[in-house]
């Protein structure tokens, strides 16, 4: 455990920690902000990645809660994709406890780029929106399909990559069940939330058992001021709907982008 922050830095993560836990509930890659706030204040990436998951932690269960008194909770279905989501935390967090972040940011700044691409490809809702306009009645937007064997799969894949680093996580859940199958993006938020709560908690168990640094005054900083984020974003989500969801995504892809490939200059 690690104390060493001046009253300033704190103030600057409490600052980040608002604007991440926003970001994280409406989109996803709020850790792009926290990871380097975290490292500005003295931790080394391995303790900042560690640390992080204190602020995701009370984000998304700040976020949960949010949507729940909106009327927006999981069934069984989304508890199937988080059980193999927290599998794959459990293996990206060992993996993490390895080898170092700074190793995969190539990688990162190649996944972003991926993920800019999908986010521009109209989903099953937004081609139903036009058939609206032209007259034609759409069938209503699906709920979240029964888990295949290639969805448990993806959801493995998807907890492993939140588990080893997590930024960037809950915009690849998100592009994933809106493309893939058709799942609105405010619905995909719910369950990417979840999903990010699940594996998070798992996440800060192996690195706890691994001895990885976790400073808890940086952190419980991160969790107050990322769970008023979590909440001013869910309602935000669940107010302006999938158009202000998309928007988010594409800029939060953008800004992820330069970030990652500054830092390799």
């Amino acid at each position: 455990m690690i104390t060493d922050a001046s009253a300033v830095e704190l103030v600057v993560l409490a600052l980040v920690g608002l604007v991440a836990g926003w970001i994280n509930t409406v989109a996803g890659a709020g850790s792009l902000l926290l990871l380097p706030a975290l490292i500005f204040t003295g931790l080394d990436a391995s303790a900042a990645n560690a640390t992080n998951r204190l602020g995701i932690l009370a984000t998304t269960i700040a976020a949960v809660l949010g949507y729940r008194r909106a009327g927006l909770s999981v069934g069984r279905n989304e508890l199937v994709l988080t059980g193999a989501a927290m599998v794959g935390g459990g293996i990206g967090s060992f993996i993490a406890t390895l080898l170092a972040p700074e190793q995969m940011q190539i990688a990162i700044v190649i996944a972003m780029g991926v993920m800019l691409v999908l986010s521009l490809i109209p989903t099953k809702k937004k081609k139903d929106e036009t058939k609206r306009a032209e007259g034609e009645a759409p069938p209503p937007p699906p709920k979240l399909p029964p888990p295949t064997p290639g969805m448990i799969a993806a959801f493995v894949a998807i907890g492993t990559y939140g588990g080893f680093l997590q930024a960037g996580v809950g915009i690849v859940a998100l592009l994933y069940l809106s493309i893939a199958h058709g799942v609105s993006l405010v619905a995909s938020n719910v369950v990417k939330s979840t999903v990010t709560l699940a594996l998070t908690v798992i996440a800060i168990a192996v690195f706890a058992a691994r001895g990885e640094t976790i400073d808890l005054v940086r952190g419980g900083v991160l969790a107050a001021t990322s769970a008023i984020g979590g909440l001013v974003g869910a309602r935000a989500t669940v107010a302006l709907g999938d158009r202000f969801v998309r928007i988010a995504v594409v800029v939060a892809v953008v800004a992820s982008m330069v970030k990652l490939v500054y830092d390799m200059i």
